[in-house]
């Protein structure tokens, strides 16, 4: 048998209709990239700045963002006479199947006013996205000092029960608020900004 050559034009004219739909392709989706950049980061913005609410309800309103690290930021919370009341942190956790990103609201005096999950879309549906529920949330209302998750019902003050069958979902929602809560027992115990 012999083998067929190809010609020149056999193997150019493929390589650049491929090369062509390429460079259409992600300019087309750099493109649609520009046009809602702006609109994601707002709404973005927005449900950061409604969770923030929903953490320190007492707040009027909310320092800037500090960004401590790559997986910690807090905004101050200021009552109607600009005091600081507390703090709502955000804190990033690995989950089993991704980033979970936690927003904690810490009272001045170290208590946990409310938690709330940003962020669980790679967790497994029915399992370890249930920690965004508050049957699993509202554990942590009034807590102070480091948490530990157990499997069964919780019976100490320090205590939160995991979701059902999801343990490393519901650990990674632990260490988001201990990391929250460490930093402001080092950091801004006593209700002022050293940030």
């Amino acid at each position: 048998m012999s083998k067929k050559k190809f010609s020149p034009k056999e193997i150019i004219i493929p390589t650049v209709t491929l090369l062509v739909i390429c460079v259409a392709a992600a300019a087309l989706l750099g493109f649609t990239n520009s046009l809602t950049e702006d609109k994601i980061a707002s709404i973005d913005a927005e449900n950061k700045a409604q969770a923030m609410e929903a953490v320190m309800p007492d707040a009027v309103s909310f320092g800037g963002a500090v960004t401590v690290d790559d997986d910690v930021e807090y905004s101050a919370a200021y009552d109607a006479d600009g005091n600081i009341i507390g703090y709502a942190f955000t804190v990033s956790e690995s989950g089993y199947g991704g980033e979970i990103q936690v927003m904690t609201g810490v009272n001045t005096d170290g208590s946990i006013s409310k938690v709330t999950v940003l962020s669980a879309d790679n967790e497994t549906p029915g399992l370890g996205q249930n920690t965004t529920k508050d049957s699993f949330l509202d554990q942590f209302m009034g807590k102070i000092g480091e948490l530990t998750v157990v499997k069964n019902a919780a019976s100490g003050d320090s205590e939160i029960q995991a979701v059902t069958s999801a343990t490393i979902s519901s650990s990674a929602v632990v260490r988001a608020v201990n990391a929250a809560t460490e930093y402001f027992e080092n950091n801004l115990k006593g209700g002022t900004d050293n940030g």
